[in-house]
């Protein structure tokens, strides 16, 4: 088979892109809902002509994640605010913040149930943590950054002992074939 030891080195480096990706969202504490990590998906490696495609794919936010982002200018249009109502509405993103604080400033539940997120509660904190955010932005949180870096430097020399492998099984059958 034409490419097999690339497309099986290029599958065992995807697999193991992926699984340093999860290890440094834990390290990076950036999976409060379990959303991004649980988005991490490995596409078949593909062909495209001359090109092979070694994808991992995951819910667009990871661009803020990893990279953080800056102070808003201009106005925002309120993605960010309803984003955050949609996060907040996860139980299991509520349970690790805890319940909301009443109007006195204390804790109305237990942390650990994620009581007390009402819809208007929900809407109130993603308000305030928009404004947090349109205000000051964001810190990068880089892991899949990191995650690259690592990986890059030991899938060249990869690649290329097994496009010499591929070569040499290449070489071996046109040998058989021409022994025929």
């Amino acid at each position: 088979m034409r490419d097999r030891k690339l497309i099986e080195t290029l599958n065992e480096f995807q697999q193991e892109y992926a699984l340093l990706i999860e290890q440094k969202m834990v390290e990076k504490k950036v999976n409060a809902s379990g959303a991004l990590s649980e988005s991490v998906a490995l596409p078949k490696i593909s062909l495209l002509g001359q090109v092979y495609n070694m994808q991992v794919t995951m819910l667009d936010y990871w661009k803020q994640v990893d990279g953080g982002r800056g102070p808003t200018t201009g106005g925002g249009d309120g993605a960010v605010r309803r984003n955050l109502e949609k996060w907040l509405s996860y139980q299991s993103v509520q349970a690790k913040i805890g319940s909301p604080k009443s109007s006195k400033g204390t804790r109305t539940a237990k942390k650990s149930t994620g009581e007390g997120w009402t819809a208007t509660r929900i809407k109130q904190a993603a308000f305030f943590m928009a404004r947090n955010i349109h205000e000051n932005g964001t810190k990068p949180k880089p892991f899949l950054s990191e995650a690259a870096a690592e990986m890059r430097p030991k899938l060249i020399p990869a690649i290329t002992k097994a496009v010499k492998q591929d070569i040499i099984y290449t070489i071996d059958e046109i040998e058989k074939a021409l022994k025929k």
